[in-house]
């Protein structure tokens, strides 16, 4: 009967620091994939900024380069 009144409780303790070991675990991983995420987003981030870059010089060249436009007479 002391036996189950103590085996019991140890066994909630244990249960929870497992838990808890767990979840840490969970958390470090989360941790990384988001670290990755972010990098990964960064990268085309600086791709998409590049991209925007070159496309505003490519329609200025061609706005200089095409005829203007004619005002009709009244």
């Amino acid at each position: 009967m002391v036996c189950c009144a103590v085996v019991a409780p140890l066994a909630v303790v244990g249960g929870m620091f497992r838990a808890d070991g767990n979840r840490s675990a969970q958390i470090d991983t989360n941790t990384r994939r988001i670290e990755v995420l972010e990098a990964a987003n960064q990268a085309k981030t600086d791709l998409l900024t590049k991209i925007d870059g070159r496309t505003i010089r490519i329609e200025t060249k061609l706005e200089m380069m095409a005829p203007a436009p004619k005002i009709a007479a009244r």
